[in-house]
């Protein structure tokens, strides 16, 4: 098993009670993050709108997908990265911005 597969994931999961979801890696390391830092977007041609009054019920219907690299939402149509969650990358530069704002 090389380097790069230890950062894929092997499954996911959400948690309605604590609002977060919890994904385990291929090398057994648990990850866990509120599902506020995720950026949720449906996009247009022109613009983004952040996606509203999502349910428990369409948060647990998380799956891994392309080979452990990426977490999906289907009903949703939202996919991260797994790279990108493990470095901290949650949305677009903009997302970004806002929640390092928040933070400060």
């Amino acid at each position: 098993m090389s380097n790069e597969d230890f950062r894929l994931a092997e499954t996911v999961m959400y948690d309605a009670e604590t609002r977060e979801f919890i994904m385990t890696l291929k090398d057994g390391s648990l990850h866990t993050w509120p599902i506020r830092l995720l950026e949720m977007v449906q996009s247009t041609p022109d613009a983004w709108f952040p996606l509203e009054d999502i349910t428990d019920q369409q948060l647990v219907d998380v799956a891994v997908y392309g080979g452990g690299k990426y977490i999906l939402w289907d009903g949703l149509d939202q996919s991260f990265s797994v790279v990108d969650l493990l470095n901290g990358i949650y949305g677009r530069e903009e997302w970004m911005r806002s929640l390092m704002a928040t933070a400060e």
